[in-house]
């Protein structure tokens, strides 16, 4: 591969750290065909790069996971498609041109096995391995992928963030021959490469048909068939208990070197388990194989149960590179109280992250303090806000609310300062009255309310709550635009739920797209940072740089256990099952013998 362009790709690379199913070209007739239809002269490819999984791994066996709530919806764009249990299937089902490594962030292979940039950066062309095939056994063409970037940009999916990515950055791509796809960009922005490159691309035979009031209503429930290793069939799903994929035996792309000791289970469940007490039951019983930590008082207090001390069940802390997420209390900008920046600053100066930090999280978590959390992207300079009553009553004085009633709230206006935080996970209630108690200490009236997690999805997302405490995901690679452009404050189904509207920030985003100097951008986005920081539009609160999991010990996984800038989430695609270590695991537990106890403390890429 070119040296120059080589820097060239791994410079312009961004985006999520990404799903691990990835092929390419390497059988000998394939390559032969290709040579004789295609001329790669002048187009670049990766077939040398670092293994992703482990030739150790086997193939074979089920891994079960749980849920706590059953999808709001199976479909992949539209209402309701941005979280983390639809991205979960989507990952294993379908394929996108490229991706980027997992550990070295260059570009590798997926749909495509030949890519090339234009040398003004504002054409990207794509090759498609003819060997590339769907799930029924028709070849992925060029005409897919027109197909995939027409459904995206179409106004009656009702998915506006779509629309404004698709449609305002690219023009229509154009199907040169059956497998060669190319696409102009509308400006110039460092990100475009790997956002076209990383679609998701779907079946055009399904996609051209469909009206968006059908697609909307049909595929409610069901996926678009799908490129990838895994597919979910209509009859292993059974709505509100459990859906599970299961591995295509005529995969295409089984044997590329991207699949080397990737995608290794037969069978991947999602139990679905409303109640977190009942889930860990659950896992200890032997009904779940992997059970995530993410309350600190289990770890430091549950997790030294008798078969952790046999070594039946493995128990880790990991730390990796992962990018860092922001989460809090999003406040409803576009509507009283918190339309009032004084207010929301108070608010922020109510929570008391100390509290929670030291009685709740034995010490476990960090303080968020920036939008963009991290080392290399956080402003250093923005204000520590820690609990603060006296600046919080300050703040309240001058938003209009300096007095009480006789039962102690603040009155407005005749009007009680009265708030409800609507929530679906019961093991939020602990802390969540933890918080209560201190803001009702500042005359502010606070309903909880635990409701059912689709309701409060829905409220959410249409923009009806006032507060309401969300965990956002991050990337390798910052991309404001997504939570914080001003065109996005009034529109709903997207990641600006505060409504925030910032013609700085704006400028900044521009400003940032076209910047291909990475210690430029660092600057622009600790500026941005700054002026997001300033209007309060979250409470933010704390973070972990670990994952901690339980599992039994009949898995076998790569030595560094998830990917360099991965999580738990990778055990899907990098873990396998080791019938061997099931038999041994078995034996212990019909003879009452200890196993072999690993390290908890795992930091395989300090």
């Amino acid at each position: 591969m070119n040296r120059t362009r080589k820097t060239n790709i791994i410079f312009f690379g961004i985006l999520l750290f990404g799903a691990l199913t990835m092929p390419q070209a390497s059988d000998k007739t394939s390559a032969n065909a290709l040579a004789e239809t295609f001329n790669t002269a002048g187009w670049d490819s990766n077939n040398n790069f670092p293994l992703i999984g482990s030739p150790q791994a086997k193939k074979g066996g089920t891994m079960r996971f749980f849920w706590r709530n059953y999808p709001a919806t199976l479909r992949t764009n539209g209402p309701n498609t941005n979280f983390f249990s639809i991205q979960e299937i989507q990952r294993v089902v379908y394929e996108s041109l490229i991706d980027l490594h997992p550990a070295t962030l260059e570009y590798i292979p997926r749909l495509a096995d030949y890519w090339k940039i234009s040398d003004d950066k504002r054409k990207f062309s794509f090759h498609i391995n003819p060997k590339a095939r769907w799930a029924d056994g028709s070849p992925v063409t060029a005409e897919d992928v027109v197909a995939s970037w027409e459904f995206r940009t179409r106004e009656d999916i009702k998915d506006p963030y779509s629309v404004m990515v698709w449609a305002d950055n690219f023009e229509k791509p154009i199907a040169e021959s059956k497998y060669v796809v190319s696409v102009k960009t509308k400006k110039l922005n460092w990100r475009l490469f790997l956002y076209f490159g990383r679609m998701d691309i779907y079946p055009a035979k399904e996609m051209k048909t469909l009206t968006g009031e059908k697609y909307l209503e049909d595929y409610n429930w069901k996926m678009q068939m799908g490129s990838g290793p895994y597919e979910l069939k209509a009859e292993n799903i059974k709505k509100d208990h459990y859906l599970f994929v299961t591995k295509r035996k005529d995969y295409w792309a089984e044997n590329e070197r991207r699949n080397i000791g990737v995608n290794n289970f037969d069978k991947i469940l999602w139990l679905i388990i409303l109640d977190e007490e009942l889930a860990f039951e659950k896992f200890k019983k032997g009904d779940i194989d992997f059970y995530y930590v993410s309350k600190a008082q289990r770890w430091a207090k549950e997790c030294d149960f008798d078969k952790i001390k046999k070594g039946w069940i493995q128990k880790r802390k990991i730390y990796t590179q992962a990018p860092e997420s922001f989460l809090g209390f999003a406040f409803n900008m576009r509507k009283p109280p918190f339309n009032d920046r004084n207010v929301r600053k108070a608010f922020s100066f109510l929570v008391n992250r100390e509290k929670l930090l030291d009685k709740l999280f034995f010490n476990e978590y960090n303080y968020i303090d920036s939008y963009f959390p991290g080392a290399q992207w956080a402003n250093e300079n923005n204000p520590r806000v820690r609990y603060n009553p006296a600046i919080a009553a300050k703040l309240l004085k001058r938003a209009g609310w300096k007095k009480r009633n006789k039962d102690g709230w603040l009155v407005k206006n005749g009007e009680v300062f009265e708030l409800n935080l609507e929530y679906d996970s019961k093991g939020w209630t602990r802390i969540h009255k933890v918080i209560k108690e201190d803001i009702e200490k500042a005359g502010i009236k606070l309903n909880l309310k635990l409701i059912d997690s689709r309701t409060l999805m829905k409220k959410v997302n249409e923009r009806n709550f006032t507060l309401h405490y969300k965990l956002w995901g991050a990337s390798v690679f910052p991309n404001p635009a997504i939570s914080w452009l001003s065109e996005l404050a009034d529109e709903k189904h997207n990641n600006n739920l505060p409504g925030f509207k910032n013609a700085k920030v704006d400028e900044l985003c521009a400003k940032y797209d076209q910047t291909f100097d990475r210690e430029e951008q660092k600057k622009i986005i600790k500026e941005m940072d700054a002026v997001i920081f300033r209007e309060y539009p979250y409470a933010l609160s704390w973070y972990a740089d670990f994952n901690r999991i339980l599992y039994f010990n009949k898995f076998g996984h790569p030595k560094t256990y998830f990917s360099k800038f991965g999580d738990f989430r990778d055990i899907k695609t990098l873990w396998w099952f080791d019938e061997e270590k099931e038999k041994v695991l078995s034996k212990a537990i019909k003879e009452n013998k200890n196993l072999p106890i690993g390290e908890t403390i795992q930091k395989p890429w300090k």
